[in-house]
């Protein structure tokens, strides 16, 4: 359990000197392609973000077992006096 603990400590490191190794043998369209796509997925992480977010008073209600079905997690008003 250990080993497999550490190599999933040790693989984002692993994987940054990778990703600089070939980032020094990359022509410039690779390098550019790269930070094309992950702009987008900045951009489409900020849209999820905005678009799904709670309005100012709800709670998120967590999903839950009842009657054997799982009814999935919701917003709901509330309970302030």
């Amino acid at each position: 359990m250990r080993w497999l603990e550490l190599a999933l400590f040790l693989s984002p490191f692993a994987l940054y000197g990778a990703w600089r190794l070939a980032a020094i043998r990359a022509q410039p369209s690779l390098l550019w392609g790269t930070a094309a796509a992950v702009a987008i997925l900045a951009a489409a992480t900020l849209w999820l973000g905005l678009t799904r977010r709670l309005e100012r008073g709800e709670l998120y209600v967590p999903a839950q077992i009842e009657g054997g079905q799982i009814v999935p997690g919701h917003s709901a008003p509330s309970r302030s006096p």
